[in-house]
């Protein structure tokens, strides 16, 4: 064989490897990228493995359970891929892993974010398949937000007003009627909190704070009273600030759907079961 042959070879070997990731591994995996876009995606693994990468050094992962951890990341900038799906202006992302775990992601948090392929200098496919064989990186948020097993990027523009399909909502003397699906709440940040009832029985609950909620709807300087409104009809009120400076008062999630508010240290009637509406007044 000539040296002008082998030169040849060679350069189409290399050029293969190009053109498929730079030896990336042979996965069955897509990336959907849907909500407020004017071109939806489906991207492949490969398709992934086969743009731009981008490599991030030294990324503290701050973890909410075990040891922090430092470690090298490379893969493809979230800008990259939301350009490609013609995003526009939007809020925030809620990133869905292949295990229904979602979560929102304001833009602000999404600072030099990246969907990775690899781990310290590795294929997270290869030495890390339980966690791959993508996952998103977002620098300077913790770890909760670094989901693995991405399936889909869910992006949201400002959406005022409440949905038609809305499953809980805060309405009344607030700078914008506000409304939410279960799946939109269930996906927003969470928070632990215990209650003890008049059994003197304490219960651990999940949800999202309240004065979070509160806070997207605005209330007007006007407002002193919040007033819980359940599926039923019944109803208990609560003064807004209280609730506002309360940390551990969440709308929690039921077992069978749907929500409750858990406010420790406020009075029964309080805990409202079945809650579909926060009145502001």
């Amino acid at each position: 064989m000539s040296r002008k042959t082998v030169f040849l070879t060679a350069l189409l070997v290399v050029l293969a490897l190009a053109g498929c990731g730079g030896g990336a591994p042979d996965v069955e995996w897509t990336l959907g990228v849907s909500g407020a876009v004017s071109n939806p995606l489906t991207l492949s693994y490969a398709e992934l493995a086969d743009m731009p990468q981008t490599d991030l050094s030294d990324i503290l992962m701050e973890k909410s359970l075990g040891e922090d951890t430092t470690g090298d990341w490379s893969g493809v900038t979230l800008d990259e891929i939301l350009s490609e799906a013609g995003a526009g202006e939007y809020v925030s992302i809620t990133a869905v892993a292949g295990d229904g775990y979602a979560i929102e992601i304001s833009k602000d948090e999404l600072q030099d974010a990246i969907v990775a392929l690899k781990e310290n200098g590795e294929w997270i496919a290869d030495s890390d398949p339980d966690h791959g064989p993508i996952r998103m990186v977002c620098p300077y948020t913790p770890a909760n937000r670094w989901v693995f097993q991405l399936m889909e990027l869910q992006v949201n523009a400002e959406a005022a007003g409440v949905p038609d399909d809305a499953a809980f909502k805060i309405t009344g003397d607030v700078e914008t009627e506000v409304g939410w699906t279960e799946e939109k709440i269930r996906s927003m940040d969470t928070i632990e909190a215990e209650s003890t009832n008049k059994e003197g029985e304490t219960s651990t609950y999940t949800g999202v704070r309240i004065s979070d909620l509160l806070s997207k709807a605005g209330p007007n300087d006007s407002a002193t009273t919040v007033v819980f409104v359940a599926d039923d009809g019944y109803s208990a009120e609560a003064p807004l600030a209280d609730i506002e400076a309360c940390a551990d008062c969440i709308v929690s999630f039921r077992n069978q759907g749907g929500f409750s508010i858990v406010a420790p240290g406020f009075a029964g009637n309080v805990q409202v079961k079945g809650v579909v509406e926060i009145q502001v007044k």
